[in-house]
């Protein structure tokens, strides 16, 4: 082969694979033509003309193209202007740095280089000025999102009142969403009447059984657990609230890969409070830590174990019920790549392109500290004049967001070549070295990335090989 194809190979249960970047499309293909590809040789002459005959047809068919993006720019480049003045999606205030709690892997920790926990509070002017910010920016919306974050956001509940009274004044003539997540043991009934009043989505955190709960999530100052405050109070939710809790709670699980799995699976699975509620799961991040966190051999197997089951559910040879809640949302990744191959079905890459990774800073969401700093969410350094994008008195600094969003071009050789840029997930959490965009901070992260997006196209072909219908909607396979 003349040109090198821009292609990445992988095999999954002895059959071959190749991803075409161009095409955007996954196909299968004879192991022969694999080694081919992957080799650039053919180990029997016998074979010559069979795979040189399948990869011309190949060709014609518009695959194995050497076809690269020549200049490295984001599709929202050119239009920033325009999404950052109309198309603000979602704003979330910091509404306090401080917390009842001392969870061991919270951010907040003392474990982590990004932020600390303190005795700082928002005050109302700058939230009625980040809230009259998100107002003149979001003309083109006609629901908008108002998120309240800590800390434990429930500490400033007199203040989330205030913030929810004038945003109801302020967005008049349209629906406004309020969320917030919580720790789940300031969950009085006052607070649950206005959470229910105003419709609020509420994500409550969920590690598991007691003894798993309590090894990370002990109030502060005490070393006391909170398993038996949170579940009293989610119980008491359940029980004055059921549609409610139905349709607006959700619980957020951290999983501590160093410990075993199926414990917290199986609380889930069959808690009666919690069974048939949604969980987000992720285990413990590690971006800003100060050491790196491995997963225990147990925990991996047991992890697999309840990710085959969750595909056996999707295939319909499992009934839902039978199916740890804690699994549904790893499907989002693989769900998610599906649309992309869907949405992206192309010829060849854009001469001008971008890897995927950044968000549009200050236009899919605006996370606002506690002093009014602007960054693009709440997952970045706070600590770091970095990620920083403006501030309630200034606005969007436009040209610190954009550098943010063509992130690219601190690595553009690395990742205009790399197979997996389109599903790139690395962005400028990973890339701040606190003084910077540092592209050797950024390359540290890129390695686990393509690994992990491998994976995620192994899960997509073996669900397919399983006949799962990507079309059909998973809920609704009882």
């Amino acid at each position: 082969m003349n040109e090198k194809p821009f292609i990445h190979l992988f095999q999954v249960n002895k059959r071959s694979y190749c991803y075409d970047v161009n095409k955007n499309k996954i196909i299968e293909i004879p192991k022969k033509v694999y080694q081919y590809l992957l080799t650039g040789q053919i180990d029997d002459r016998n074979d010559a003309g069979e795979i040189k005959s399948y990869v011309e047809e190949l060709k014609e068919k518009g695959f194995l193209k050497s076809n690269h993006s020549q200049v490295s720019e984001h599709s929202a480049t050119e239009c920033y202007k325009y999404f950052v003045d109309n198309d603000l999606g979602q704003l979330t205030l910091q509404v306090t740095q401080k917390c009842n709690l001392d969870c061991g892997y919270c951010v907040y920790s003392g474990n982590y280089d990004n932020r600390h926990h303190a005795d700082k509070w928002m005050t109302f002017e700058i939230a009625k000025k980040a809230i009259d910010y998100y107002v003149a920016h979001s003309s083109d919306e006609e629901e908008v999102s108002l998120g309240f974050y800590g800390g434990e956001p429930l500490l400033a509940f007199d203040f989330i009142k205030e913030c929810v009274a004038y945003a109801e004044e302020a967005f008049e003539g349209r629906k406004v969403m309020y969320s917030f997540t919580t720790n789940g043991t300031l969950l009085t009934d006052e607070k649950l009447d206005f959470l229910v009043h105003y419709n609020f989505a509420v994500l409550i955190s969920l590690d598991g059984p007691k003894d798993v709960q309590n090894r990370h999530r002990k109030f502060a100052n005490s070393g006391i657990g909170s398993f038996e405050t949170m579940m009293k109070n989610i119980k008491n939710l359940k029980l004055k609230y059921p549609d409610y809790y139905r349709n607006h709670v959700s619980f957020n699980t951290v999983l501590d890969q160093r410990y075993p799995l199926a414990d917290i699976a199986n609380f889930v699975l069959t808690n009666e409070i919690v069974r048939e509620s949604r969980f987000n799961c992720s285990t413990i991040n590690d971006t800003y830590a100060d050491t790196e966190i491995r997963s225990s051999s147990v925990f991996f197997e047991e992890y697999q174990y309840e990710k085959f089951k969750t595909f056996l559910w999707l295939t319909g040879r499992l009934k839902k019920q039978e199916i740890s809640p804690i699994m549904l949302s790893d499907f989002s990744s693989v769900r998610k790549m599906a649309v992309l191959f869907d949405r992206y079905n192309r010829e060849t890459l854009p001469y001008k392109g971008h890897r995927g990774g950044p968000c549009i800073p200050g236009v899919r969401k605006l996370f606002v500290a506690v002093e009014g700093e602007f960054y693009p969410c709440e997952r970045v350094r706070e600590n770091s004049k970095v990620p920083q994008i403006g501030d309630v008195y200034r606005g969007i600094d436009e040209e610190k967001a954009l550098s943010i969003l063509n992130i690219e071009r601190i690595s553009t050789e690395k990742c205009k070549n790399c197979w997996a840029c389109f599903f790139c997930y690395l962005c400028v959490a990973q890339a701040d070295d606190g003084n910077e965009l540092s592209e050797c901070k950024l390359c540290k992260a890129c390695g686990e990335c393509k690994i992990n997006v491998e994976e995620t196209m192994k899960d997509y072909v073996v669900l397919h090989e399983l006949g799962y219908n990507q079309d059909l909607d998973a809920d609704r396979l009882l």
